[in-house]
C-alpha cells in the first residue's frame, strides 16, 4: 500500500506530461527509428524502466526468500525435536514416579553425601 501511495504522484505527473506534450519526436536506436509524440516516448521509457526495476527487486529478493525457506525448515525441525524431547521427559518423569513408588524409602543418614570420608570403606577381594 505504501508503494502505491509513493508511486501515485509520479504516475499522475507522467500522465499529465503525456497529455500536454503531443508534439512529434523521433526515437532513434541503432537499428530502429520511429516517430511519435514526446509524451508517448516518455511513457514507453517509464514502462521499460519500471519493468527493469521490478526485475532487479525480484532477483534481489530471491536470496532472502531462499534463506527464509531454510529458516522455516530449521524451525520445523527444531519444533519436532522439542516435542520429542518433551515426550521423552514426560515419559521419564512417569517412570521415575512409578519406580520411586515401588521402592522402599532409603534410610536417612545411612550414607550421607558430605564427602569421601563418609563413604563406607571398600575392602579389596581376598585372593587365596
Amino acid at each position: 500500500m505504501l508503494r502505491l501511495i509513493m508511486m501515485l504522484p509520479f504516475l499522475v505527473v507522467l500522465v499529465v506530461f503525456v497529455l500536454y506534450n503531443q508534439t512529434p519526436g523521433t526515437m532513434e536506436l541503432p537499428s530502429v527509428a520511429w516517430q511519435s509524440s514526446v509524451g508517448v516516448i516518455a511513457l514507453i521509457a517509464a514502462g521499460i524502466f519500471f519493468v527493469l526495476g521490478a526485475l532487479l527487486v525480484w532477483f534481489s529478493e530471491l536470496g532472502q526468500r531462499r534463506r527464509a525457506r531454510r529458516a522455516e525448515q530449521q524451525i520445523r525441525t527444531l519444533e519436532t525435536q522439542v516435542a520429542d524431547l518433551h515426550a521423552q521427559l514426560t515419559q521419564a518423569q512417569a517412570q521415575l514416579q512409578a519406580h520411586a513408588g515401588a521402592q522402599t524409602p532409603v534410610q536417612q543418614g545411612a550414607y550421607p553425601l558430605s564427602g569421601p570420608q563418609s563413604m563406607p570403606a571398600i575392602t579389596p577381594p581376598v585372593v587365596y
